[in-house]
């Protein structure tokens, strides 16, 4: 925004209603948004219109957001010309011709030309079709899991990765506010560019075709009008209250060539120059790193962690191998936030990874280097929460560090992308959740208490009291003394432990602070009073809900032979996957499992969903299974959660 309407000059007329249009001051700007003024309800033409310094800027931050829309959304001819930059571009990314992209990027202008769309129109077009894509039933299946992907300016490339979670929910342009307001115009324009060309990547190898006929597709340039001179003036552009569209990127320290970083390529006229060779510039690194006293103090840390003093283990090698690419990407992973810049360095090496393996049997070495680096810094994480005076402040970059994880797995991204895509709105998460069991069956537990109840030494529903405690979640349940079974429908039990439902529910209502467990009573807790009605919103219900399903899908993995839990986990994640987006699934991974396990498994996860479906979480058509809307982003969490266990 121009200074000017930060002077004591602009506030003293402002102030006094007296403001002016005065077009031979040579302010552009206020000559742009007088009649965006005007619609917000402050008249500058007017010498006579009466107005105070808050209704003014109220005027003004609505009058820009309703400006930079109008520049953001290019009708006729300039949205043809804007498609025809997108197809350019993605073209040049889907051919791995990078630089011919970055010319695409740099030959759109600031503000529309009569043949040329400006860095804004660009923009909003590929917000638009994103936004378009992942909402389709066609595409949109498709595109779960689809990655950032790779770009020299890595604020361009965050901006992709925030775009992408955004086009699950079709937010995009819905969020353009904020994304202009806290990025740069270019890091914008190319996040919207790449995630415009991660989709043409993903359903070029998905689909089986070329590029240009999934462009043609997508982008199609029939039925605009030809643009003609003398439609856009010079005065046309983009007010922003950061940097200005046309901005130049932030120097990007790139990995050297000789850690194989995805800049490698990129970087080789840079490398050419450098009279150092490869051997040099490594040495250099590791020099850096053996004289770090962070690294010392590391080494020994693992050393005593480990219980292992041998350089040569793998334990070493990988924290080594960490710690030369933190100096040679510039990552300051002495503090917290540092860590975001090594993992977008350590995510480049899985997209490289994934682009090798569809060309090679196994795994490339750029896979191996991340997910050995990985491992690395989750003893990194643990070493610094385990000796830093504020551990705490390391846990958000520990979440991250897990996260980045599954990003790069098949079958954990399609789970995230899941999560995203079936997020509800405010509007949803407000509606009360009155026909849900377990929504009900907590309002009938808490009147069952009343101020308090007996309960068993180990804090479980007595024995004489499971009939009535199971009955609140519409569960036949009675207790026995002996001859444990299940006989025409109803489950007769020793303990309340032996009536999953109820147990389960038990354990959640502890850890959602519903009920408290003191020595032998049971009593209503702190959150006890919003469940008390059986009235209670989506937002309260979800993640509790959630919490059950995960316990239940956790007792199926425990009631498994053998000790391996791995296989169960991907097992019962990839079912539940496949029954979220059947037309988006990842291939099952191969799994080092035994028939009779296999077959154990399957047997139990057939009897858990049948138990979620007559709760009325899923729902049955024959053998197909299906989630109700409302659960499906609970459902991806939890088997998330059961992978990340």
């Amino acid at each position: 925004m121009s200074s000017f309407f930060d002077s004591p000059e602009f506030h003293g007329m402002a102030a006094g209603g007296k403001i002016s249009h005065n077009p031979g001051m040579g302010d552009r700007m206020m000559r742009e948004l007088a009649p965006f003024l005007k619609a917000e309800g402050v008249d500058i033409d007017d010498p006579d219109a009466d107005f105070t310094e808050a209704e003014f800027h109220a005027a003004m931050e609505g009058a820009q957001v309703a400006y930079n829309r109008r520049l953001f959304t290019p009708v006729g001819a300039h949205r043809g010309l804007a498609v025809g930059k997108l197809r350019s571009f993605s073209l040049a990314f889907a051919e791995g011709d990078t630089k011919r992209a970055e010319a695409v990027v740099a030959s759109l202008p600031s503000d529309p030309e009569d043949f040329n769309p400006s860095v804004a129109q660009v923009t909003g077009v590929a917000m638009g079709l994103v936004d378009e894509w992942f909402t389709d039933e066609t595409h949109g299946p498709k595109l779960g899991g689809v990655m950032a992907p790779k770009w020299p300016t890595k604020k361009s490339r965050a901006v992709a990765r925030d775009i992408l979670a955004l086009a699950h929910k079709g937010r995009v342009v819905d969020s353009l506010d904020r994304l202009i307001n806290s990025n740069s115009g270019l890091h914008v324009l190319e996040g919207s560019m790449l995630a415009v060309a991660a989709v043409v990547v993903r359903l070029t190898k998905r689909n089986k075709v070329s590029a240009q006929d999934v462009v043609d597709e997508l982008m199609p340039l029939d039925g605009y009008p030809e643009p003609v001179a003398g439609t856009y003036s010079p005065t046309d552009r983009v007010i922003q209250d950061g940097q200005e569209a046309q901005d130049g990127p932030a120097v990007e320290q790139d990995l050297p060539e000789w850690l194989g970083g995805s800049n490698a390529a990129d970087n080789a006229a840079g490398a050419a120059a450098d009279p150092r060779d490869i051997d040099e510039r490594m040495d250099e690194v590791e020099k850096t790193v053996y004289e770090m006293p962070l690294y010392q103090r590391f080494r020994d840390w693992l050393a005593e962690a480990y219980d292992d003093g041998d350089e040569d283990s793998e334990v070493f090698d990988i924290a080594h191998l960490l710690f030369c690419i933190a100096v040679s990407s510039r990552a300051d992973i002495d503090e917290p936030e540092g860590i975001d810049d090594l993992l977008d360095v350590l995510e480049s090496f899985a997209v490289d990874g994934q682009e090798g393996a569809e060309n090679a049997d196994g795994e490339s070495p750029s896979t191996v280097i991340f997910l050995d680096s990985l491992e690395a810094l989750d003893n990194y994480l643990r070493f610094r929460m385990d000796t830093d005076e504020t551990p705490e402040r390391w846990n958000a970059a520990r979440a991250r560090a897990e996260a980045a994880s599954m990003r790069t797995d098949p079958l954990p991204s399609a789970l995230m992308a899941a999560v995203e895509a079936n997020a509800l709105s405010e509007e949803q998460l407000a509606q009360p959740m009155t026909q849900n069991r377990l929504v009900t069956g907590i309002a009938g537990i808490l009147e069952w208490i009343g101020d308090s109840r007996q309960v068993t030494g180990t804090g479980r529903v007595k024995r004489a009291d499971i009939a009535e405690a199971a009955g609140q979640f519409g569960i036949d349940a009675v207790g026995v003394a002996s001859n444990a079974r299940y006989e025409d429908g109803v489950n007769y039990a020793r303990s309340a432990d032996e009536v999953p439902v109820l147990e389960a529910m038990w354990a959640v209502m502890q850890s959602a602070e519903i009920i408290e467990i003191t020595g032998t009573k049971v009593r209503p807790a702190d959150a006890a009073d919003q469940w008390r009605s059986g009235v209670v919103s989506a937002d309260a219900a979800l993640p509790v809900i959630g919490a059950f399903i995960y316990e239940r899908l956790l007792d199926v993995i425990n009631l498994v032979p053998g000790e391996d839990y791995g296989a169960p986990a991907i097992t019962i994640a990839q079912r539940l996957i496949e029954i979220l987006t059947p037309d988006s699934a990842p291939e099952p991974p191969e799994l080092d499992i035994d028939e009779v396990r296999a077959g154990r498994i399957s047997t139990l996860l057939a009897d858990e969903l049948q138990e979620l479906t007559e709760l009325g979480l899923f729902e049955a058509d024959g053998d197909t299974v299906s989630v109700e809307p409302v659960y499906r982003r609970i459902v991806a969490g939890a088997a998330l959660m059961l992978l990340s266990r």
